[in-house]
């Protein structure tokens, strides 16, 4: 199961995956790349308790299962151990698969952490509010918008490149 479901767990439990899921093969020559967030906001208000498992666990299993190379695994955690996901290195992460990835290449980001909305800045929204991601200096650097995620991450990919986003976020 994984976190949020109606289990006591509380960090992605990714050896339930059976064989009918799968990424696209890369087909040796191209690369296979993971962007993977975990915050936990260790010591800030709202403090959670399974993002840093819920990475740890994700990376183990694109890596044994589905044959990513380490070195081609960003993480990004509050641990001390990892760089920091502050605003800035969330979306230097997401500029950085972009550049790399070409055409064939395969790309999953995986974030787990808090979610919010805030209302929306430029009319997109049929609901009145953009859906975020809380890095966890927000209350510096402020929240990162579904439409940064769009400039940043969705619309620079290269055609040909498989995405894959699995966001474990929700909000009140």
């Amino acid at each position: 199961m994984i976190s949020g479901s109606h289990d006591v767990q509380t960090s992605a439990d990714v050896k339930n995956i059976g064989s009918s899921f799968a990424l696209p093969d890369p087909a040796g020559k191209n690369t296979q790349r993971a962007v993977l967030i975990g915050i936990n906001y260790v010591n800030q208000k709202g403090e959670l308790s399974g993002c840093h498992n819920d990475v740890l666990n994700i990376a183990k299993y694109l890596r044994e299962v589905q044959g990513f190379k380490k070195e081609n695994i960003t993480i990004l955690m509050d641990d001390g151990h990892h760089k920091d996901p502050t605003k800035s290195e969330i979306m230097k992460a997401y500029k950085k698969v972009v550049k790399e990835s070409q055409d064939g290449d395969v790309v999953f980001c995986h974030y787990s952490g808090h979610g919010g909305r805030l209302p929306d800045d430029n009319g997109d929204e049929d609901d009145g509010y953009d859906e975020t991601l809380i890095p966890v200096d927000y209350q510096k650097a402020g929240q990162i918008r579904d439409d940064d995620l769009l400039k940043v991450l969705v619309h620079p990919m290269r055609a040909g490149v498989t995405m894959t986003c699995l966001m474990d976020c929700c909000h009140r």
